[in-house]
């Protein structure tokens, strides 16, 4: 005797079309921030002088902090440091305390290792921070950065560059090797010196608006995302003032 199966449906004997008719609108994931200087919170366009700060802010008119900051040097390397590795909307407070409770490499100088490190913990790798600028304070003391001093940083700005000098070694202000005034402290890597090319050398120099001068910050090439950007605004802003 004939046995008659009968077959099964399933989803895959569905139309095509009925199928795609009732699958959900697929939904577009939002995509990633990119911070710019138009995001506030990155780049706030105000920013009001803490209490107790050891110097007033200045404004920002691109929104860095370092504008913010480049009257003091100290406050430029400090932040240098912090930035590593973190957003500036998590630092930045931070360096603000540090700044009211060490105003100076002399108190950094002194400070407990402990109390350092929980002041930092929120933007991470604390205790290397805490540590490293223990030792920056130190070395600043030591070899405070002024203009006849000057030290090496190997591979800065190019691969090669400083291999003609020896560790240690201090470049006078005779000396054509190159060499730059704050090499000599912990944690000054690309970034540091970038940094301190833009916003303060020629001041350290005492060159700034020298006439018939190049400024420093047209030498600088940074790889930074956002020292990239700042120079070409810097370039265009100040082709505009002419």
């Amino acid at each position: 005797m004939a046995v008659t199966l009968r077959s099964r449906r399933t989803t895959s004997d569905t139309p095509r079309a009925k199928r795609k008719i009732n699958a959900a609108p697929k939904t577009r994931k939002p995509s990633a921030r990119t911070p710019t200087r138009v995001d506030t919170e990155d780049h706030p366009v105000v920013i009001a002088t803490p209490s107790g700060f050891p110097f007033e802010l200045q404004p920002a008119k691109y929104g860095l902090i370092q504008e913010r900051v480049c009257d003091s040097l100290y406050a430029l390397v400090v932040q240098a440091i912090l930035w590593n590795q973190t957003r500036g909307q998590m630092a930045r407070p931070v360096l603000f305390s540090l700044l009211v409770a060490y105003p100076s490499p002399k108190e950094l100088s002194t400070a407990s290792l402990e109390d350092l490190t929980t002041m930092l913990q929120p933007i991470g790798l604390h205790r290397i921070r805490a540590a490293r600028l223990i030792a920056l304070a130190e070395a600043w003391l030591s070899a405070p950065p002024c203009k006849e001093r000057r030290y090496r940083r190997l591979h800065y700005p190019d691969r090669g560059c400083g291999a003609d000098v020896k560790p240690g070694e201090v470049l006078g202000p005779d000396d054509e090797r190159e060499g730059w005034e704050i090499a000599h402290l912990p944690g000054m890597g690309a970034y540091a010196l970038d940094s301190y090319r833009i916003f303060y050398r020629d001041r350290l120099r005492g060159i700034e608006s020298t006439s018939g001068v190049e400024p420093e910050w047209k030498r600088v090439v940074p790889t930074d995302k956002e020292l990239i950007p700042y120079l070409k605004w810097l370039k265009w802003r100040r082709e505009e003032e002419r």
